[in-house]
């Protein structure tokens, strides 16, 4: 294992992972949505956002190990952040229609 190739995925991940939280809040403010997940994560106990971040952390560390090589690691991550902001839409608007239903 070579630590700039573990460093280099390191560092794709947590940019992409800010990217998609930046453009989740952004988005949802433009068009008008409430950003639910965000506040029910800000809502949860000091514990329970630290064992998240480990978890989270140690998801990508191990993914970033794992990857046969940068180019596919670059792409598994950059698919993953693409594919976790469209799940985040779809679930705010699951519940923007759960809203408007009631």
């Amino acid at each position: 294992m070579y630590p700039a190739k573990f460093a280099l995925l390191l560092g794709v991940g947590l940019l992409a992972f800010l990217f998609v939280v930046s453009l989740y809040v952004v988005w949802t403010r433009i068009v008008g949505l409430d950003p639910t997940l965000a506040q029910r994560c800000a809502n949860l106990p000091r514990p329970v956002r630290i064992l998240a971040a480990l978890v989270s952390g140690v998801l990508l560390g191990t993914a970033s190990v794992a990857a046969p090589n940068v180019e596919v690691g670059i792409t598994g991550l950059v698919l993953l952040a693409a594919s976790t902001f469209a799940a985040l839409m779809l679930f705010e608007l699951a519940q923007q229609y759960e809203l408007a239903a009631n």
